[in-house]
């Protein structure tokens, strides 16, 4: 293919734009400029360009991102400093531990030991360790024999010798603390205490606790504090440095960033320009040429392409207004020879879908429904022929009539339109899911595949023509999709001949077909296997449950379409939700369709549907046993067989 057909097949319209012919301007938007739309005006302020808007968006990013981490970072860092703080403060007790007298400090135990020589040395001691370590309290407790703490001596000379320790009132965690040491006989890891107490709110302070012991037997509680608020405050403003400096390469970047989409947007002004004067028909415009390899370069270039493509679509809108098929178009684009009537004689295998007991839901439903639920289907399912590379001839309402192996053929064309029909039950049972979600009927579908000689080429004339097949393969095809359920694909065996090895099969029945001499031998398909490995959904059919008192019928064979002016009288016997056991006066023929019609004046709905004959049984008496398989079962007609059963079908 050339490459200039080639890249306007990469442009072929969807299907619904087929047919849309006419001149230039039928494509070209109107020069009213109400009808046109706005358009951009190059007067607008600043605040309305795309780099203001960048900019700001670029910065609200900027401010939600960094607010959560400068919070984050501040905690962090106060968690970090505290810990640092506690660690240092276990380093200063156990140094300032080993300036301390033990044994003297034991033999202070009364408020007049403080006139006292080693009093006065405990006191100098802890002036000492507030002094070169910088702590805010250095004090001396020791535990009496009720669980309490009381002061030996505190840096400040505050207190009493025996006298409580009113921290531990003020602050319980810290007797915690205290006590843990003591009876652990042991360095205690620092804690964070502080905050509102007994009314009042106080500073936040670190505390830690040294045991002083003689002879392995702690006598007194070393207990060092220092506030953590400097500790915060220094974090706060550390953290407000680093804010601050990000802030300022924040503006710095916001600045280069706003400098650089300036210069990136001038192509795109160039190219807004140009497509102004496309849509008023110019496609004489000329672009310069991208310097580089960029996104807006890669759009350049793109928009060089589109013009192309543009001037070749006089030549791309008459041909895909004749045919519907993408694979179709870019076989025959490649010269205007693919435009010609005619065609050729080759095999192919034919796909023919039809929903079961569509007319019948078609009849209960506002049409705004009907053609709702029916676009939804045909969306799902064509979206499955285009996955398997099918060329869709036609749609006859819910019917689909589609075909492998032209215009391109391919060794694998009938598995794939076998794969492709289960698939296709596969969607369909889907969509039903979401049918039942919706609290609309289920739907049901037949398919029939057969492999025959057809002639494939342009069938119409030089103002309307659509790229399509005739033969009698075709209305083979048709014969044997009639013979279908709901939920079924049957083959015939020319195409069960070319699948064999790759086709899984429940089974064979043989057919007689209107139209053919010969029985017809069809293979009913559960699975494929190999490169398009693919299974049937599960459809076992739910037991058949008594019918008491039976219900009356009438059953109406129906050929072609046509019900038969005269029926045949009979009642339902058993009944499931997917197929009825009839009894009949009259035999019905295998496989034929028929109509039923419920003899009951309590339905107030179409109180009738339709089926296929499965199997048919002479029983005593001379009366007829046919098993019907139901293509759908209206709500009336559902509510009956209910009240006649003895259990939920």
């Amino acid at each position: 293919m050339a490459p200039a057909a080639e890249s306007s097949a990469r442009r072929v319209p969807r299907p619904a734009e087929a047919g849309q012919l006419g001149t230039r301007e039928d494509l070209i938007v109107a020069r009213d400029p109400a009808r046109r739309g706005p358009r951009l005006d190059e007067r607008r302020g600043v605040v309305h360009s795309i780099v203001v808007k960048n900019v700001l968006l670029f910065l609200a990013i900027l401010v939600v991102a960094m607010v959560p981490l400068a919070v984050q970072y501040d905690r962090d860092s106060r968690a970090y400093e505290i810990q640092n703080l506690a660690s240092t403060l276990e380093f200063f007790a156990e140094r300032g531990a080993t300036w301390l007298d033990v044994r003297a400090i034991a033999s202070l135990t009364r408020p007049e030991h403080k006139a006292t020589d080693a009093y006065r040395r405990l006191l100098a001691n802890l002036n000492r360790i507030r002094r070169e370590f910088g702590v805010d309290n250095a004090v001396v407790m020791r535990r009496q024999a009720d669980g309490g703490y009381t002061y030996v001596a505190i840096d400040h000379d505050g207190f009493d010798i025996g006298e409580p320790a009113q921290i531990h009132v003020l602050f319980p965690a810290t007797y915690r603390a205290t006590e843990d040491t003591w009876q652990a006989g042991e360095m205690m890891h620092s804690r964070l205490f502080g905050g509102r107490a007994g009314g009042e709110e106080y500073a936040q302070f670190v505390q830690i606790n040294t045991p002083l012991k003689v002879g392995g037997r702690v006598v007194a509680i070393l207990m060092l504090n220092k506030f953590a608020d400097p500790v915060a405050a220094a974090v706060r403003a550390k953290t407000t440095r680093v804010v601050g400096l990000s802030a300022g390469l924040i503006v710095v970047g916001l600045a280069l960033f706003g400098l650089v989409s300036a210069r990136m947007l001038r192509p795109l002004r160039t190219l807004t320009a140009a497509a102004g004067r496309v849509a008023q028909g110019d496609l004489g415009v000329v672009v310069p040429e991208p310097r580089g390899a960029d996104e807006v370069g890669r759009l350049t270039r793109a928009f060089q392409g589109m013009m192309e493509g543009l001037r070749q679509r006089d030549f791309i809108r008459d041909t895909f207004g004749r045919y519907v098929s993408p694979e179709v178009a870019q076989a025959v684009l490649g010269s205007p020879e693919g435009l010609k009537l005619g065609g050729d004689r080759r095999e192919i295998t034919l796909l023919v879908s039809d929903l079961r007991g569509f007319s019948v839901l078609a009849e209960r439903l506002p049409a705004e429904d009907v053609l709702r639920c029916l676009n939804r289907y045909l969306e799902r399912v064509v979206e499955v022929l285009v996955r398997y590379q099918a060329t869709i001839d036609e749609f006859q309402g819910d019917g689909i009539l589609a075909f492998f192996g032209a215009p391109l053929a391919a060794a694998d064309d009938a598995e794939r339109a076998v794969a492709c029909a289960i698939e296709m039950q596969r969607t369909l049972a889907q969509l039903n899911d979401e049918q039942r979600a919706l609290g609309a009927a289920d739907l049901a579908m037949g398919i029939g595949i057969h492999t025959g000689e057809v002639i494939v080429g342009n069938i119409g004339s030089e103002r309307r023509a659509k790229y399509g097949a005739v033969g009698a393969a075709i209305n083979l095809a048709y014969r044997i999709e009639s013979q279908t359920v709901g939920g079924q694909v049957l083959i015939s065996s020319t195409t069960y001949d070319r699948v064999r090895t790759a086709v899984e099969v429940r089974g064979s029945l043989d057919a007689r077909l209107k139209g053919v001499a010969d029985m017809v031998t069809l293979y009913d398909v559960v699975a494929m296997r190999g490169t398009y490995a693919v299974a049937l959904p599960d459809t076992t059919r739910t037991p058949l449950v008594p019918i008491e008192p039976p219900l009356p019928i009438v059953c109406y064979r129906v050929d072609q379409g046509r019900v038969a002016a005269v029926g045949i009288a009979g009642h339902v016997a058993r009944a499931s939700r997917e197929a009825l056991e009839v009894r009949l006066e009259r035999p019905v023929g295998q496989r034929s369709s028929v109509l039923l019609a419920f003899d009951d004046a309590g339905s107030q709905g179409p109180n009738q549907t339709y089926g296929k004959v499965e199997t048919v049984e002479t029983i005593a008496g001379g009366d007829v046993a046919a098993l019907v398989v139901l293509t759908a079962v209206p709500p009336d007609i559902l509510r009956l067989l209910q009240q006649r059963s003895p259990i939920r079908l």
